[in-house]
């Protein structure tokens, strides 16, 4: 559908950002049909800024925009990763809806205007992050409960002997007052 397209539109204005595609090219030429399209569905690229800071090749790009290096990555970061991060997303349905949707957000970015475009929300990334991590993060819940409960376990024990100190020492303490007292009985008889 449409969003496909937008896939492509993305593609597209990160490559006129930083003289690459999102993914490597090597990646494409040594790998199988099957891997491709798991890499194009799966692997998620770098942000549009991430990719120039670490490339040797900033400073030709930046001198083919008449631009210096260091304002490229400044002016490609922010809406602009944003813009292309959201024409490429994995899930279609977080993509931009239509192209001139997509056109209105480049516009209102050249008119220093806000952007519809925003980075994904810190549920959604979890939410990403937890897809892909699934044992790992059953194995850390379970972790953690092991040591809450373990914490708990403490921390009821504790409150028990504390309890059972104090009436130690309420004991003890009634039983010197009680001592006292018959002693003095006995001292005044």
């Amino acid at each position: 559908d449409t969003r496909t397209d937008i896939y492509s539109l993305g593609v597209i204005l990160y490559e006129l950002l930083t003289g690459t595609t999102p993914l490597e090219k090597q990646k494409f030429k040594d790998a199988a049909f099957q891997e491709i399209l798991r890499l194009i569905k799966e692997e998620e690229p770098p942000k549009p800024s991430t990719k120039l800071s670490g490339s040797a090749s900033l400073p030709a790009i930046a001198a083919q925009r008449g631009i210096q290096p260091a304002q490229l990555s400044r002016l490609v970061r922010g809406e602009l990763d944003w813009i292309v991060m959201k024409a490429l997303e994995k899930n279609r349905n977080r993509r931009y809806e239509t192209a001139s949707g997509f056109a209105r957000d480049v516009e209102r970015y050249l008119h220093d205007e806000p952007v519809s475009a925003c980075p994904p929300s810190a549920a959604y990334r979890f939410g990403k992050f937890a897809r892909r991590n699934r044992g790992a993060l059953a194995i850390s819940g379970v972790a953690v409960l092991t040591v809450l409960l373990a914490l708990a376990g403490l921390t009821v024990s504790n409150l028990r002997i504390t309890q059972e100190k104090n009436l130690k020492v309420a004991a003890l303490g009634q039983a010197k007052t009680n001592e006292q007292a018959a002693n003095t009985q006995k001292g005044i008889a």
